[in-house]
């Protein structure tokens, strides 16, 4: 079976798309901080399918965490096929003369070197054909009010993935996703406000999956892609 590794598997997106790798089959390492509880029943949902799944943990902020979690999931499934670097946060909207050192340094570590360090340990073990999909954002193609750690550790994500692509190639592929606003409606959230965007609705874990999955199967000849999944919303201004 194809396995996956998916950084910030334990909530909302990563847990999406985890099950949804499982649900074609794949095996599943999801990475946490502190969504162990969640990592966990995500983990024992899938082995329950008859796939195998492990939850590791890992503070993002901490290569020697990294690399010890990305290497207890090896010891358990193996070397992974593709890589999502999914992790991230989304900061308080703040402005510039009231925005700390900690919350710059910690966007860009989670946004950004994180992505850097798992891509890393990766590519010194995976298998030639393997892929890297770095999880971005529309954020990293605009610029938001008072949301400048978030765009540019995302803009940065984008370029991180397009350099990685030419480092990395010709055994390695690397894309990129950046998915405009998803809801999750087991969470309350509604399409409320969705008339701004061409396609009429928010996105779903569905239209992020999809782009993932196609990432992951299609020819390595497609590298260092950026692909905006946010219902043309980025084409409407």
């Amino acid at each position: 079976m194809p396995c996956v590794l998916i950084t910030g598997g334990g909530k909302r997106m990563g847990k999406g798309l985890a099950e949804a790798f499982a649900g074609k089959g794949w095996d599943i390492i999801i990475h946490y901080n502190k969504s162990d509880l969640e990592a966990k029943e995500t983990a024992e949902k899938i082995r329950a399918k008859g796939l195998r799944s492990v939850a590791v943990k890992a503070d993002l902020l901490s290569s020697v965490e990294i690399n010890n979690a990305f290497y207890e999931g090896v010891d358990k499934l193996g070397i992974p096929d593709v890589l999502i670097n999914n992790a991230g946060v989304f900061p308080s909207a703040i402005e510039l003369k009231n925005l700390a050192e900690d919350v710059w340094d910690s966007t860009m570590g989670v946004n950004l070197k994180a992505h850097y360090l798992f891509s890393k340990v990766f590519a010194e073990k995976a298998k030639p054909g393997s892929r890297i999909i770095n999880i971005a954002s529309a954020g990293g193609m605009e610029v938001w009010k008072h949301r400048i750690p978030y765009n540019v550790s995302k803009a940065a994500a984008i370029h991180l993935t397009k350099a990685l692509s030419r480092e990395l190639a010709p055994a390695l592929s690397v894309n990129c996703i950046c998915p405009g606003t998803i809801i999750f409606p087991e969470n309350g959230e509604t399409q409320a406000g969705s008339e701004k965007i061409p396609m009429g609705r928010f996105g779903a874990i569905d239209d992020i999956f999809d782009a993932a999955y196609f990432f992951a199967t299609c020819t390595p000849f497609i590298t260092g892609q950026i692909l905006a999944v946010d219902g043309g919303f980025h084409n409407s201004r």
